[in-house]
């Protein structure tokens, strides 16, 4: 590609970036040196923070800090001032709380942030009357309960709210409810609830990708997703470690351990061949990277037996695999802004 060609690309970040590296980016006429005309660039077509997205950056961030200790504060009042309240005032507080903030929401909309902050705000205190209401009562319920009919409570705010936090919130709940339910009343942690946590996660990913490359508007930022990955990529970790270190008999107790490789291995390719060549996201290679990293100095572990030396091969492997992930990631990056180019 050509100076004049190069040109006439749209001013996007990647392609500014590419000017820049290549010296098309002339900073000449304003005596600005090349990292200082990029800055400029970026500023005049509207990429870099000015003081208006700056401002609205800071609102939103006092907004949310604000619904928070809001939400804190009740929880620790209750703490505190637990023994010299009556249940009935308990339960009242809590509920009083509740319809305000859903009362909140429906004067503001869910079309404003602030009202979206505060219809999570009341998904937060129904968990907490639903803990207040199980101490009084002493139901003797056990802790899965709790959760399960948490998430259950608030599905319809989740799916009527149309926020990204709300909506993790959600489905953290449901993960919580997999796990203690196992703790609880299976009381073996096996392959079979790696393989829910598994399918509830990665699951939750496939439908936020698709929905988000079908344009909804809401869907669109790539921190729920990465956030998501990480219990989705413990559930497929965790059952390669212990596949690795158990014995045959406990091998064959639990043959799910096989099938959650088999997963593991399909969703790696799956990860690095979508964030790589469809979706460039450099957290979620590095996450399945690592993951890779980890179950295979685990698989050298074991047959080493750790002895002084594997734990010194070990080490040194750690190093040189972090480095060639960062040379890869530098490159699939470099890749990402030819292509844009």
């Amino acid at each position: 590609m050509d100076e004049h060609s190069s040109l006439d690309l749209p001013p996007s970040p990647e392609n500014l970036r590419w000017l820049a590296r290549n010296g098309i980016l002339n900073a000449a006429p304003l005596r600005l040196r090349s990292g200082q005309a990029l800055e400029r660039a970026l500023e005049i077509s509207g990429h870099a923070p000015d003081r208006g997205r700056w401002l609205r950056f800071l609102d939103i961030i006092l907004l949310v800090l604000g619904a928070g200790f809001a939400v804190s504060g009740i929880f620790f009042f209750f703490a505190f001032n637990w023994a010299d309240m009556h249940r009935f005032f308990k339960l009242g507080l809590l509920e009083v709380a509740i319809l305000a903030a859903v009362g909140l929401t429906s004067c503001l909309g869910l079309d404003k942030l602030a009202g979206k902050i505060a219809l999570t705000a009341s998904g937060l205190l129904v968990g907490a009357l639903l803990a207040v209401y199980g101490q009084i009562y002493q139901t003797g319920a056990d802790s899965y309960t709790l959760f399960l009919n948490w998430a259950l409570l608030i599905a319809g705010w989740a799916l009527i709210g149309q926020f990204a936090p709300l909506w993790v919130v959600w489905v953290l709940l449901f993960d919580l409810s997999l796990v203690f339910y196992w703790i609880q009343i299976v009381g073996d942690v096996n392959g079979q609830l790696y393989l829910w946590l598994f399918l509830l996660n990665g699951g939750a990913i496939l439908a936020w990708e698709i929905a988000s490359a079908r344009g909804v508007a809401w869907l669109e930022n790539r921190w729920t997703p990465r956030l998501l990955a990480l219990p989705t990529f413990i559930a497929l970790v965790a059952p390669t470690i212990t596949l690795i270190f158990s014995s045959t008999g406990e091998r064959s107790r639990d043959p799910l351990l096989f099938l959650m490789l088999a997963l593991f291995i399909g969703a790696s390719v799956a990860t690095l061949y979508v964030y790589s060549q469809k979706i460039l996201d450099l957290f979620m290679l590095t996450l399945c990277a690592f993951s890779l990293i980890i179950a295979f100095n685990a698989w050298v572990s074991e047959t080493l037996d750790f002895e002084e030396f594997t734990l010194f091969l070990v080490s040194a492997l750690f190093i040189g695999q972090a480095a060639l992930i960062a040379v890869w990631l530098r490159r699939v990056s470099q890749q990402w802004e030819e292509r844009s180019a």
